[in-house]
């Protein structure tokens, strides 16, 4: 028997989740002190500027102290929770605080893509190692023995963790435990995803009492109830009298609004518009539906690959302003950012090397990416890196709208919605045709109003005509 003196409290820092993020926001802890976990067991969601992202255990053992309540921002490297895995000490002379620290020479993000480990969840990431798509191992020369690794957060470490690995695959994941408090620490009980609801819509959960699930857990019900309601207390509200309350900025909003300053502080943008008529680009997709009805060719997907196609032959939109020198420094693969509303705020996925899809792939990327960014399941390198960024406002009934340049890029396309209206052709003749209005935000240091109608005015010319992608074929 292993004596108290001789166990080590595990010390998991707050990992870096990629792209150099600098802190984390507690969004819900899903144990507590005294619990039981074990390897791969959700500890926590975590909000960063990217991404939602649930925290899986990298030991077993029993929850000592977490730290940081639901709202907090924790700075990456410092404790977030620490856990007496049973194990004994490394010289066997007393207690000791084992911290997660990986290897400083690999300080590149890691992915666990194997959903089957964590179903549910968005993609655990921590850095010191690498891990392909099967779960390979491809960094062994970190390794520092036959007996240790690198942490992996929902592997741990040790002999055998590739047989960890495959063992996750074929048993069930270790049963969560609720977030809902007891009731002896006077927190309201409610779920992860509930008590989410309720930060987004101003909801106060300790003002609603008793809920309507079992053992009066809140429900998203009880929570919806409560935000329609105007006698309920909202979070952070400054007093019911004036109808006035508080909502917290935090998590991706606090970092949308910081990013958008930003951009209009730094970047002196115009832009310009152009109205164009669909109707042959519609009646393109009709006809490739009609070949292969799972293409996923929206009028939007085929605006894309018009769109990567024109950054080709206009390259300055497809840039960024750099400072130092100063310089225009224009990019080769074309990665398209796209703007997409979420119940969490305004995130940015990005098809990435857009112009080498096909339009069936670059459809069902989309597809794929605007369904990630909507669940919060997107890693933090498929919301970044973006080159160009398009803002399809149309989606949500716009017509029309200014787009603000997606810093640091030189420009950013906004998309109105596609509706029948009158439009002028032939020179003279009224007649009604599917039309929308294309806006271009540009940098004017990188370009000036010509080169930006250009570049207008060639995409407007292949969505009129797209036939003449031949030409370029």
């Amino acid at each position: 028997m292993t004596d108290a003196a001789d166990r080590t409290i595990r010390e998991f820092l707050v990992p870096d989740l990629g792209e150099g993020l600098l802190d984390a926001t507690v969004v819900a802890w899903l144990v507590t002190p005294g619990d039981t976990v074990a390897v791969n067991q959700p500890l926590c969601v975590l909000e960063t500027a990217k991404a939602e992202v649930e925290i899986p255990s990298p030991y077993a053992g029993t929850v000592v102290e977490r730290r940081g309540e639901p709202g907090e921002t924790l700075p990456v490297g410092t404790p977030l929770i620490l856990v007496d895995s049973g194990a004994p000490t490394a010289t066997g002379r007393g207690p000791g605080i084992a911290a997660n620290r990986g290897p400083a020479a690999n300080p590149d993000p890691v992915v666990n893509p194997d959903p089957a480990a964590n179903p549910g969840a968005a993609a655990s990431v921590v850095p010191g190692t690498a891990v392909d798509a099967q779960g390979a191992d491809r960094t062994g020369a970190n390794r520092t023995g036959a007996d240790s690794g690198p942490v992996l957060v929902g592997y741990g470490t040790g002999a055998g963790a590739d047989a960890g690995r495959r063992a996750v695959r074929r048993r069930p994941a270790p049963r969560r435990t609720q977030s809902a408090a007891p009731t002896d620490t006077g927190r309201p009980r409610a779920k992860p995803p509930v008590r989410h609801l309720a930060r987004t819509l101003g909801v106060d959960l300790a003002a609603l009492g008793a809920g309507s699930g079992p053992e009066g857990t809140i429900t998203r019900t009880d929570v919806h109830a409560a935000a329609a309601s105007p006698t309920t207390g909202a979070a952070g509200d400054g007093g019911s009298a004036s109808g006035t309350r508080s909502i917290p900025v935090r998590g991706i909003r606090a970092r949308t609004a910081a990013h958008m300053e930003r951009a209009r502080r730094e970047i002196p943008d115009a832009h310009c518009s152009l109205t164009v008529d669909f109707s042959r680009l519609l009646a393109l997709r009709d006809r490739l539906r009609a070949r292969d009805a799972e293409s996923a060719a929206t009028p939007f997907a085929l605006l894309l690959r018009l769109l990567t196609l024109t950054l080709r032959e206009h390259p300055r939109l497809n840039a960024t302003y750099v400072q130092d020198g100063p310089e225009v420094r224009t990019y080769e693969a074309v990665h398209l950012g796209i703007g997409t509303a979420t119940p969490r705020g305004l995130v940015v996925p990005v098809v990435r090397d857009a112009q080498d899809l096909s339009t069936v792939r670059l459809a069902r990327e989309l597809a794929r990416l605007a369904d990630g960014a909507r669940t919060g399941a997107l890693t933090p390198r498929e919301l970044t890196g973006s080159t160009f960024t398009v803002s399809n406002f149309g989606a949500l009934g716009l017509d029309e709208g200014v787009p603000v340049v997606n810093h640091p890029e030189a420009a950013i396309l906004g998309v109105g919605s596609i509706r029948p209206r009158p439009h002028v052709v032939d020179g003279d003749r009224l007649v009604v045709r599917p039309t929308a209005k294309l806006t271009c935000a540009f940098d004017h240091r990188v370009c000036d109003g010509a080169e930006a109608a250009a570049f207008l005015t060639a995409l407007g010319a292949l969505v009129e005509d797209p036939d003449t992608l031949l030409l370029s074929l």
